[in-house]
């Protein structure tokens, strides 16, 4: 039986679908989406890597960019052509791929294809391929839900709806406190981003039934700028004349010089241990991500299959590199010296403690970790 608030949200989303009867259908699942997904995936982006960076597909965009164009009140379309209206029903969005997206006034998202999720009552930041952004602000305990709309390209915002009405006008872009939504795919397998430094933890929200085994219900999109920055950095740090430490020093600045090569830009990485979290890295090293012991989470770089990794990351806001301690004299001691910060990155997908997105993002790795690859 159908309850009467599944019932309105369902009569809501025909609503807002009825009048485009004659769309496209979206575009078929392309044959790289296919094959058996990687569990993760490198960005050498210098802040927060684009969509088309999660291996992900393209999010239903077009290639060639033009510009934001808004030619009435409530409506506009994107650089990337994704068609922004703001109905009675809610926020529709129509993609290029043919892929139809409608923000309820409830916070739901629903499919044209008929699923849904959330919904997200205070409403969401919809970040799209183009690099544009449209955030739905809702109103709580009033009739007319639809706050305000808002989109952002670049350094530029407008309002698209405000206090009941369309609107056309000019804003300054403005923080988002609340949940943001990430569109991959055709523009509707929808990904909520959940930044750990530089680990980006990918959750699936939503997603048409016929792309469901094509997507991955949780991706890792690894950030390598500050990894590698730390190992070029941490040399500096470390000038004993010990020949041990001079030898560890000497093959973390080998990676260092080489990191382009090691973490390559793009590439998708594939499970190297069934029972353990660990990935092939290119020129025979090897990624592992350790979920217990001291400043966990981290990541461990290993050379090969040593039983012992060179470098370890401390994954957070404020991570740092740590050298392994070389010295079989002092069992114990984990580390040589103190940590090497990481820089900063992507702090507008840093995960914020009062939506608890750090524990969903930790809850997801070890579900990931589970995975027998």
């Amino acid at each position: 039986m159908t309850t009467p608030r599944l019932g309105v949200l369902v009569t809501v989303a025909a609503a807002a679908f009825g009048h485009a009867a004659g769309a496209q259908e979206p575009r078929a699942v392309p044959k790289q989406l296919l094959r058996p997904q990687p569990q993760v995936v490198l960005s050498a982006a210098d802040g927060s890597p684009p969509i088309g960076e999660f291996g992900l597909g393209d999010g239903g965009v077009r290639g060639a960019r033009g510009r934001l164009r808004c030619d009435k009140p409530g409506a506009c379309v994107t650089s990337g052509g994704v068609q922004v209206a703001c109905l009675s029903v809610g926020v529709k969005l129509t993609f290029p791929s043919g892929r139809e997206l409608l923000v309820a006034p409830d916070g739901a998202l629903h499919l044209r294809s008929g699923e849904a999720a959330g919904p997200f009552g205070s409403g969401v930041e919809l970040r799209l391929a183009d690099e544009s952004v449209v955030q739905v602000v809702l109103a709580q305990a009033r009739k007319n839900r639809l706050r305000e709309v808002s989109i952002v390209d670049g350094g530029r915002a407008l309002q698209l709806w405000r206090r009941g009405k369309a609107a056309q006008a000019a804003a300054r872009p403005r923080p988002w406190a609340g949940v943001r939504i990430a569109c991959c795919g055709d523009g509707g397998d929808l990904y909520r981003p959940l930044g750990l430094g530089a680990v980006l933890v990918l959750e699936r929200v939503l997603v048409a039934r016929k792309r469901s085994d094509a997507t991955p219900a949780t991706r890792v999109v690894l950030l390598t700028r500050p990894l590698l920055e730390s190992l070029r950095r941490m040399p500096r740090q470390h000038r004993e004349t010990q020949r041990n430490v001079r030898q560890a020093v000497a093959a973390v600045t080998a990676v260092g010089e080489r990191g382009d090569e090691i973490f390559r830009a793009g590439a998708a990485l594939q499970r190297a241990r069934r029972d353990r979290p660990r990935w092939s890295l290119a020129a025979g090293f090897e990624l592992e991500l350790a979920l217990d012991g001291p400043l966990w989470p981290r990541l461990q770089l290993f050379a090969g299959r040593s039983p012992l990794p060179m470098v370890e990351w401390t994954v957070g806001a404020a991570g740092a590199a740590y050298l392994t301690n070389p010295n079989p004299d002092q069992l114990g001691k984990r580390w040589h010296g103190n940590g090497t910060r990481m820089p900063r990155v992507a702090p507008d997908l840093q995960v914020r403690e009062h939506l608890e997105e750090r524990q969903r993002a930790l809850q997801l790795l070890r579900g990931l970790a589970k995975q027998r690859g």
